[in-house]
């Protein structure tokens, strides 16, 4: 298990701790560690539902796409998993509802420091936070015994990407050229959480952040797209979301479809 301490925030969740870890793989994975000792074993260090571990680096983050990894330098990104309770589980559209905490957090941040993002914040469904047609933050969500592990990875500090991630990923300080506090970023982020979950009109705050919504996109439906298999993409317009957290597609004709998987582009690119 990865050495880790207690990390001095603010955690709004009764009960919560906060840890953080100098370098981990995973937080995804050595959170699941932690809650399976401590409920299991009775082992230390204590890790309920609403607490969290942060990570410095991590080395092999995985995102909801197959194949697709989540790296970081050490000290450049916020990093780290959250753990929810069981319940949280039977939310409806709850990668959408962190998402949209995340998204609206960010955007509280650039304020309190005095700055704006170029592009308004956006959350490309079901889960990255997009600055224009780049992602800034991206968000995994997975349900077990355990309840809810929502890894959570938001690009701070970086101001340079790999070739093939130049025209794909930016940071929040790359767009609003400031130095971004990220534990400050992350108390933020779990309050806007905590709001979220107990929502009942989540529909109404989360559509208009809705990245390419009522524009023509791309999406290749289903879970063979998640699994990196190419399929045909539909060409349709972005309707929205249904009350599940469904894609609601406006295919032509007029026709709307909801979608519960799949993997979405714009409109004017190619997967």
């Amino acid at each position: 298990m990865a050495a880790m301490e207690a990390l001095g925030i603010r955690n709004p969740f009764p009960g919560g701790r906060s840890y953080l870890a100098a370098a981990v793989e995973s937080t995804q994975d050595e959170a699941r560690r932690l809650a399976e000792d401590w409920e299991e074993r009775g082992a230390e260090p204590a890790f309920p539902a609403g607490s969290l571990l942060a990570a410095e680096e991590q080395g092999a983050g995985r995102g909801r796409v197959a194949g697709r990894r989540w790296s970081s330098a050490p000290g450049m990104d916020l990093l780290f998993t959250l753990r929810l309770s069981p319940e949280a589980a039977t939310l409806p559209a709850l990668p959408l509802r962190i998402g949209a905490a995340v998204c609206r957090a960010a955007s509280d941040l650039a304020s309190s420091i005095g700055a704006a993002f170029p592009a308004p914040l956006r959350l490309k469904w079901p889960n990255d936070l997009m600055l224009g047609d780049r992602k800034a933050s991206g968000i995994l969500c997975e349900a077990g015994r355990l309840g809810v592990l929502a890894g959570i990875g938001v690009n701070c500090a970086r101001r340079a990407f790999p070739e093939e991630l130049r025209e794909k990923a930016t940071s929040l300080e790359a767009e609003l050229g400031r130095p971004v506090d990220r534990w400050a970023l992350l108390e933020l982020i779990l309050g806007e959480i905590r709001i979220a979950l107990g929502c009942s009109e989540w529909r109404t705050g989360l559509e208009p952040l809705l990245w390419r919504r009522g524009e023509e996109v791309a999406f290749a439906p289903g879970a063979a797209a998640e699994e990196g298999i190419e399929t045909e993409p539909i060409r349709a317009r972005l309707a929205g979301v249904d009350g599940t957290g469904a894609l609601e597609l406006e295919l032509p004709g007029g026709r709307i479809e909801s979608f519960l998987s799949g993997e979405l582009t714009a409109g004017h690119t190619t997967r």
